[in-house]
């Protein structure tokens, strides 16, 4: 093994090694590179892996024949993956694996999306079709008893995960690591909170963090390349730890490795044509607020009803006057061109007035 991924094992292994590690019971396993490299590390590599507490796995998948619908209109263009991989981890582990198969009807109407709005503020589908998936398996973990759960958050972020970063030049890739190591936020962590519980993700760890972002060697050599036969990212962790279950395993965002993936589709069979513009008219008129699609209209008659009915602003946003997003009329992160509550990009506007 390469001296860099030596080093990068060894780092992770001391992180693992943690107090914050291995007091982790369960781990919101979607079979990802990430963390089977997190979970497999903690049960097999580490000296202590006999103090861990981590006993419980937790997978969120579609199955297909439970969604009518979706399932008839052939919306399914493949099984999700993720029950394959992580099922091969949790029996490599003798972890004991909770597979929950939640309708998308349930992830639509039920407590899991209302957790979502009312913590992270926000009617942008490609957030929510993520971020439902978590909150459905914290509210599992809850449940079970379980007090901190294992994730594989900041992996992508700080390792050029995502598809698009592996073109970048070294230069350019550098910059946008930084970028993301002072701006990177997910929503298992507020969601946690809101249940009583935490959640903990090795990548986080500032020793990690400070690693990704350092000038030790070039990034994309180290971050992008070909590891058995094809080019992936994340290369420096998969070369780190070839003998994991899922090292060579390509990335896919949770809401295609769990089914979620079908949502807007399935929205569009679900509201007719006659019905989201009757909705689109009466949300400008009540709120002010522009609806650019069926799936996102659907998110919004819970956002109505959470946020806007009862007053209230999610985090510490306005409405309103300079820097705001000219769909939904909230604030901006201050120099964002991106609105994190209904997820329009570009968003910059005039300054908005008030009705009235």
């Amino acid at each position: 093994m390469d001296e860099e991924p030596l080093f990068v094992r060894s780092l992770l292994i001391d992180v693992l090694s943690s107090t914050e590690a291995l007091t982790c019971d369960a781990v919101l396993l979607s079979g990802g590179l990430d963390t089977s490299i997190a979970s497999e590390t903690l049960k097999t590599i580490i000296p202590q892996h006999s103090e861990s507490r981590l006993r419980t796995a937790i997978t969120v998948t579609i199955d297909p024949r439970k969604n009518k619908i979706a399932q008839e209109h052939g919306l399914f263009v493949q099984e999700p993956q993720d029950i394959l991989y992580a099922q091969k981890i949790a029996t490599k582990l003798g972890l004991s694996h909770h597979v929950l198969e939640p309708t998308l009807d349930e992830l639509l109407t039920g407590e899991c999306m209302d957790l979502c709005i009312r913590v992270l503020g926000t009617f942008d589908g490609m957030e929510l079709r993520n971020a439902v998936v978590i909150a459905f398996s914290l509210i599992h973990a809850k449940k079970l008893g379980c007090t901190r759960v294992l994730t594989g958050d900041g992996a992508d972020e700080l390792f050029s995960g995502y598809s698009f970063m592996h073109s970048m030049s070294d230069v350019g890739l550098r910059q946008y690591i930084r970028g993301m190591a002072r701006t990177m936020a997910f929503c298992a962590q507020p969601l946690a909170k809101e249940l009583g519980i935490e959640v903990w993700s090795p990548y986080l760890d500032q020793r990690v963090i400070d690693y990704a972002v350092s000038e030790r060697g070039e990034p994309r050599a180290l971050k992008v390349g070909e590891f058995q036969g094809v080019i992936h990212g994340k290369l420096v962790l998969r070369r780190a730890f070839p003998e994991v279950i899922s090292a060579a395993r390509k990335k896919e965002p949770i809401e295609c490795g769990c089914g979620t993936t079908v949502l807007p589709k399935l929205a569009q069979l679900l509201v007719s044509d006659a019905e989201f513009k009757e909705e689109a008219q009466r949300a400008l008129a009540t709120h002010n607020v522009v609806l650019r699609d069926k799936e996102q209209m659907l998110y919004f008659r819970s956002f109505a009803r959470i946020i806007l009915d009862r007053g209230l602003m999610p985090g510490k946003r306005y409405r309103y006057g300079s820097g705001t997003c000219r769909d939904c009329k909230f604030s901006l992160d201050l120099g964002s061109r991106f609105c994190k509550v209904c997820g329009l990009y570009p968003a910059t506007a005039e300054d908005t007035p008030a009705p009235g």
